[in-house]
């Protein structure tokens, strides 16, 4: 499921705990396992990588320098991958997967490998700030929402603690479930998540509402935001009159279907104008609004600046020298 050597290549601003999920998994089950895993932490440069809170890592080779030889290559992802793609990289990828490597993505770096067309054709996961973005800009892969993901010569990873899930999935298929469970046991892992788990906390605790035709209205309206369900259709799929469902959102959620509607849409936006490249006409259009003027006016009434503000302050959050130099 993970053959070693298992090369990490950290892309800069990658996510520690994307990546340090998998490696301690790794590490505590070579306390168990007759065959051990082996790594090795690689850079683009070949030189110490900077992660997204701005700790340098120690790698121990240029990841162009790795020769052929099986095993699995794991790009680890954070802020902005799109930046290190290269013909070069992508060349180098493609022949490792052509000597037999699991190619794989950790966070965020699947986009990076959508981008060279490493991911056609595949069933794929990253974290859910990113997956509107990336469901609208890579129409050959087949996005899933859950925590990981194992498609023939790729593997792909939400981030976060679903690191230590995908080795524990792995461990399980390689050396069985008691081995799996002592190490699920050493991180204090309640149990040991399928990859087909939810990665975001369900409607009843992100909201603390527990009524269930509120619920499945909630889910309808995360489900069709690109073209937003009038209230009185939501009302028909869950059974109720528009007064009655109305009614419910006044109660539990002190709003109206049409302005709780309006909030995850525009959540929405938000997350795609900081995780992706797609103009702000198009992240409009992708989020229900049929005009950017009037997409620009509530984002503004919501947030307190413009969506093209929003991509300069997350710019000169990600670039502060580039900025203060211009």
């Amino acid at each position: 499921m993970l053959p070693s050597p298992i090369s990490f290549v950290l892309l800069p601003e990658f996510t520690s705990i994307a990546l340090f999920s998998v490696v301690e998994a790794l590490r505590v089950a070579n306390r168990y396992v007759p065959q051990k895993y082996e790594w090795t932490l690689t850079s683009l440069s070949g030189k110490t990588v900077r992660d997204c809170n701005g700790i340098e890592v120690c790698v121990e080779q240029s990841f162009p320098e790795i020769q052929d030889r099986p095993g699995t290559v794991m790009v680890v992802g954070g802020n902005s991958p799109d930046r290190f793609a290269t013909p070069e990289l992508f060349s180098k990828l493609r022949w490792l997967s052509s000597q037999g490597c699991l190619l794989g993505g950790v966070d965020t770096a699947q986009q990076l490998l959508a981008l060279g067309g490493l991911l056609d054709g595949y069933r794929v996961t990253l974290h859910w700030e990113n997956a509107s973005a990336f469901r609208e800009r890579f129409r050959r892969s087949q996005l899933t929402l859950n925590l990981f993901e194992f498609d023939r010569n790729r593997v792909t990873c939400a981030g976060g603690t679903a690191g230590i899930d995908m080795v524990l999935h792995a461990v399980e298929a390689e050396h069985g479930r008691d081995i799996a469970i002592r190490v699920s046991e050493h991180f204090m892992h309640e149990r040991i998540r399928l990859g087909s788990e939810r990665q975001r906390l369900k409607a009843t605790d992100r909201w603390d509402v527990h009524h269930v035709k509120l619920i499945k209205s909630i889910e309808l309206m995360e489900a069709e935001i690109e073209e937003p369900l009038s209230t009185t259709e939501l009302a028909e799929a869950v059974s109720l009159s528009s007064r009655q469902l109305s009614r419910l959102f006044k109660e539990h959620l002190q709003m109206s279907p049409g302005q709780f509607y309006l909030e995850l849409r525009l959540d929405r936006a938000h997350q795609m104008l900081l995780h992706s490249e797609m103009s702000v006409n198009s992240i409009a259009f992708a989020c229900g609004f049929q005009s950017q003027s009037h997409f620009s006016r509530v984002y503004r009434e919501k947030f307190g600046f413009s969506p093209r503000q929003t991509r300069r302050r997350e710019a000169k959050r990600q670039f502060p020298i580039m900025h203060a130099q211009s």
